[in-house]
């Protein structure tokens, strides 16, 4: 297990054609299901799509949406984008190069959606936030517990947020009303895993006072 852990990377190319057999992507479902919540509130709804046809859809929806080239995180604080370039376009490409793509839908069993916690204010806007944090971390568990059991079914791939970009039309074509987390995209890589590099400063140890 924790071979498998330290050996997931992020690969966004060189997939293979080949389909992901029925079994394999109930397993990586089954151990989605199986992840922690609070409260065991299970704030996911898990959209599992194999039809290449929606894929290419999406894909293309995806890169055509308005704003994509500047399509980055906002400081809350100024509006201004953070540092990062947008990457939308390259999203899309894996969205409509891979065999499989689990949406996963945010129930907002604790706040509703994130249009609710944004119309709220003062306190109850504190308390909202709260709970929408419970609900990603939930979601996040979800997440990386299929991404894992991919793993190790032998498939690579990539969870993406950029697709949100297109959130009205996945919402349709998927049929929900509710927000998007992203997608997990999975498929058969061609290439090699690129090497893992760590930040030792995200790091920070309190440890006892091995003087005293």
């Amino acid at each position: 297990m924790i071979e498998t852990i330290l050996g997931r990377r992020s690969v966004r190319e060189a997939f293979a054609e080949r389909a992901v057999p029925e079994e394999v992507v109930r397993s990586i479902v089954s151990c989605g299901l199986a992840a922690p919540s609070s409260k065991n509130a299970q704030p996911w709804r898990l959209h599992v799509v194999t039809d290449r046809a929606i894929l290419g859809h999406l894909a293309r929806t995806v890169e055509q949406a308005k704003n994509a080239a500047r399509y980055v995180p906002l400081d809350p604080a100024t509006g201004e984008p953070r540092r990062w370039t947008s990457t939308v376009a390259e999203s899309a490409h894996v969205l409509g190069h891979v065999p499989l793509a689990i949406f996963i839908e945010n129930r907002g069993e604790f706040s509703s959606g994130r249009t609710t916690v944004a119309a709220a204010t003062g306190d109850v806007l504190r308390s909202a936030l709260v709970g929408y944090g419970f609900e990603m971390i939930g979601l996040g568990a979800c997440i990386q517990t299929m991404w894992l059991a991919a793993e190790h079914h032998g498939l690579h791939g990539v969870f993406m947020g950029d697709p949100l970009i297109a959130e009205d039309e996945i919402r349709s074509t998927l049929g929900t009303d509710n927000d998007f987390a992203g997608v997990l995209c999975l498929g058969y890589a061609d290439g090699g895993v690129p090497p893992k590099e760590y930040v030792d400063d995200l790091v920070v140890w309190h440890r006892p006072d091995e003087t005293a």
